[in-house]
């Protein structure tokens, strides 16, 4: 059933989307911790002449994951029911799987 796999699937993207926030935040606290964008702000001027800082922070990284997290919530919901829809029409030309199990 398409409803059912679509289903499952907006389950199992709402779980991966979540791991993508935690993921992109545990980064980033990682990463300032080790001073890895003072050192990125500090080349990129040396290279531009730029003094101004960039714009790294938790809220932006956040951000852009979540946006991330939301078009893979609705793109993965809707493979799985076009997933499922082909299997469906190609179960219904070719017959299906078989699957024989022996007998106790």
């Amino acid at each position: 059933d398409p409803w059912s796999a679509m289903k499952t699937g907006f389950v199992f993207a709402i779980g991966l989307g979540l791991m993508y926030v935690i993921a992109a935040a545990l980064l980033y606290l990682f990463a300032s911790a080790a001073g890895v964008f003072d050192s990125f702000n500090s080349t990129f001027s040396e290279l531009t002449g730029n003094e101004g800082p960039l714009a790294f922070t938790l809220v932006g990284v956040l951000t852009v994951s979540l946006v991330f997290a939301v078009v893979e919530v609705v793109v993965t919901t809707l493979l799985f029911a076009v997933i499922a829809m082909l299997y469906n029409a190609s179960a219904s030309v070719t017959g299906g799987v078989s699957v024989k199990l022996g007998e106790d």
